[in-house]
């Protein structure tokens, strides 16, 4: 597992809360609302890997690195640029 994973499970657990996911990219959490609502092109991939907990959405530890990494969906981003 990557650097930014441990970082992030050690911090928050397995999961992240919509109020975590905002403090981790710097945004307010209206913010990243609005952009998981709009299907910008980085949360396809982290709406896809959300996970419902009765009435409360989560977002996994390892879907959030894998996106800081830069390794979320990079053969789709590629394949846009031909």
């Amino acid at each position: 597992m990557s650097v930014t994973f441990e970082i992030l499970k050690e911090k928050y657990g397995a999961v992240l809360t919509l109020e975590q996911l905002a403090e981790t990219l710097s945004r307010k959490p209206e913010g990243v609302r609005m952009a998981l609502s709009r299907k910008e092109p980085w949360a396809k991939d982290i709406n896809a890997a959300k996970v419902y907990i009765g009435r409360r959405v989560y977002f996994p530890v390892e879907s959030v690195a894998r996106l800081l990494d830069g390794t979320f969906a990079n053969n789709s981003r590629n394949k846009s640029h031909e």
